[in-house]
């Protein structure tokens, strides 16, 4: 993406006080509506204003574009997923494999099909947002915090932990994605937690030290 499309993305001006963070956060709740109730075509900068009780002015002081404001909704929910993983990673610290693998797994299912209906209505305009470059960034983050979390294992020992979590990563967003395209229903969520457990767990053993 070139540089000056990643800067259009951009916010204008990051809120710093009380007043100007409540003011995003009304903007950014009320185009999560629109989007969820109406779609993304209907997602217009007015209704947006109208919506979060600004006038477009306020609107266009904190996002120039509406893909601007696209990019915030994607990043701050798949921030928000990223931060849960990285919790569920921190409080496994020294635990066995599969202690590991079901906190981590759990996690990651939990946060996506709270707000499935957002992560699915995010789906596609998270392309028109630049949100390949977001998702890279966060699913690093969740990569370095898998790493560390699989160095302290109990009862393993790996050589490339960074790269273990690359896969291991990967072989859980791909899954969770498909299965939101589907519809979630609770039998078919308890099934994927099984199996993706079940996968993360048969491919550190594998790959463990011996």
């Amino acid at each position: 993406m070139k540089r000056a499309q990643v800067s259009s993305l951009k916010p204008r001006k990051m809120p710093a006080q009380v007043r100007s963070i409540a003011t995003v956060d009304a903007i950014l709740q009320a185009a999560t509506q629109i989007l969820l109730a109406s779609g993304f075509e209907k997602m217009t900068t007015t209704r947006i204003a109208e919506r979060a009780g600004v006038s477009v002015g306020s609107f266009y002081q904190y996002f120039p574009n509406k893909r601007a404001l696209l990019a915030a909704l994607v990043h701050r929910h798949v921030s928000e997923v990223a931060a849960r993983a990285e919790r569920a990673c921190r409080a496994v610290h020294g635990a066995t494999i599969r202690e590991m693998c079901e906190t981590i797994v759990n996690a990651f299912i939990d946060a996506k099909t709270e707000r499935a209906d957002l992560s699915r209505a995010l789906y596609l305009p998270a392309v028109v947002a630049g949100g390949a470059a977001i998702v890279k960034t966060q699913s690093d983050r969740v990569g370095s915090a898998v790493a560390a979390m699989l160095e302290t294992a109990s009862d393993a020992s790996f050589d490339q932990p960074r790269l273990l979590s690359l896969v291991l990563v990967t072989a859980v967003v791909g899954p969770m994605q498909a299965v939101l395209e589907m519809g979630v229903n609770a039998e078919l969520i308890s099934s994927l937690r099984q199996q993706l457990t079940a996968l993360c767990v048969g491919y550190l053993v594998e790959a463990a030290r011996h």
